[in-house]
């Protein structure tokens, strides 16, 4: 409401407890260095950089091309392109909004020039995004993992089947749309020659998600080397197959990715003091007392923390939201007998829906100031998707097996 910063409003608080409560100032400092102080959190600025690389570089558009002839010539076929391009592309930047400010304005720019409305068009790359954040690799789910002490691999291996369930929902509920509003289609299909040859140009940057995750599966590397070797494998294919020698994409990658980091990082910090107060503050068993004297039933409980989760989400940037929550909500959910990797998945897919629920729907802004068309109608034409988004929601927290057959078949 006082529209502070988001590290302000999560660090002020604790940092007036402490001091309040006759802790000496350096225990901050020592607070800070601590919730920083992790190896598995390098994986995160990777991972950004990995996205920065694509951008930069020539991948985001031989994905594009790859998935307009694999399904372009299908009604709405440039929407199902939009949906799996996004799929492609946040296998390997874990991000929704790098998504959007990456391969988002290609996706929507070609949907203008097929005649889509520009607000369907930011509405669905808004949608389509949201599958980003789960699929492996993922920010919030390494996120979650740090702060909630749960396995990182776990949790990036989990967010894997329920993305793909995502992508499956978004693609049925638009090929519904396509006959409903009778969308564009392309007059000509592709060939099986171009099919070929643009899967061909697109095979090296389609095998990202593969390396990532095989090497994982594995055992080959963690999340943390996994970026790193991301990181290699985007320049190499850059260099070597789509023959890019300069170097200065990747100084603007470096750039993108200090500034995003320093932004994250400092929200982290100021979370440690926060999550550390509540701890104090037993606000996590203050919590579950009064979650139990609602219902102590497993399916009541983890539906009220959904809609708690959703209502954070309506107010606060998902990671802000998450950081904020994980300490509250995830104790009570493991008291009642889930997983907290199943757990994990639900809260960050959950939080990754708020990106498009005004007032702080930022997919929904972004893809409209890219589009250059009002918010309100995007909101408008978003409308299904987030149905659709919530129903798969409510598939994933209460079928735990989907989140959890691949870690427990790797691990």
């Amino acid at each position: 409401m006082l529209r502070a910063p988001v590290f302000v409003a999560l660090g002020a608080p604790p940092m007036a407890y402490i001091l309040l409560n006759g802790f000496p100032p350096v225990f901050l400092s020592q607070r800070l260095v601590r919730v920083l102080d992790s190896y598995t959190l390098l994986s995160i600025p990777l991972f950004i950089l990995v996205g920065g690389l694509m951008n930069h570089g020539a991948i985001t558009d031989k994905i594009f091309a790859f998935a307009n002839n694999l399904v372009g010539h299908f009604q709405g076929g440039l929407a199902q392109v939009n949906i799996v391009t996004s799929l492609i592309f946040s296998g390997i930047s874990g991000s929704a909004l790098a998504d959007i400010g990456g391969v988002g304005r290609i996706l929507i720019e070609a949907m203008e020039a097929e005649e889509y409305d520009s607000d369907y068009a930011a509405a669905l790359t808004s949608a389509s995004a949201t599958v980003g954040p789960i699929f492996p690799p993922s920010i919030p789910l390494i996120i979650f993992g740090l702060v909630a002490q749960v396995s990182v691999l776990s949790l990036l291996l989990a967010g894997a089947i329920p993305a793909i369930l995502a992508t499956v929902a978004l693609m049925i509920s638009t090929a519904w749309i396509a006959r409903q509003r009778d969308l564009p289609q392309h007059n000509e299909r592709a060939d099986t020659d171009q099919i070929l040859s643009s899967f061909v140009e697109a095979l090296p940057a389609l095998l990202t998600p593969v390396v990532l995750l095989g090497g994982m599966f594995l055992g080959f590397f963690g999340p943390t080397e996994s970026a790193a070797v991301t990181c290699a494998y985007i320049i190499l294919i850059n260099t070597v197959w789509y023959r890019i020698v300069r170097v200065d994409y990747i100084w603007s990658a470096g750039l993108e990715t200090a500034k995003t980091t320093g932004t994250i990082i400092v929200i982290l910090a100021a979370a440690g003091l926060f999550s550390w107060v509540i701890a104090a503050e037993n606000v996590d068993a203050l919590f579950a007392t009064y979650l139990f004297s609602i219902s102590q039933n497993p399916v009541v409980v983890l539906l009220l923390v959904n809609v708690l989760l959703i209502f954070l989400g309506l107010f606060l940037e998902p990671i802000a939201a998450m950081i904020m929550s994980i300490p509250i909500v995830v104790p009570p959910l493991v008291e009642l007998g889930f997983d907290p990797v199943h757990v994990g998945v639900v809260v960050v897919f959950n939080l990754m829906v708020g990106l498009l629920t005004p007032p702080l729907g930022l997919s929904i802004f972004l893809s409209a100031d890219i589009a250059n068309t009002p918010v309100e109608r995007v909101i408008q034409q978003v409308k299904p998707y987030y149905v659709v988004l919530v129903v798969v929601l409510l598939i994933l927290s209460y079928v735990p097996a989907l989140s959890l057959l691949l870690p427990n078949f790797a691990l």
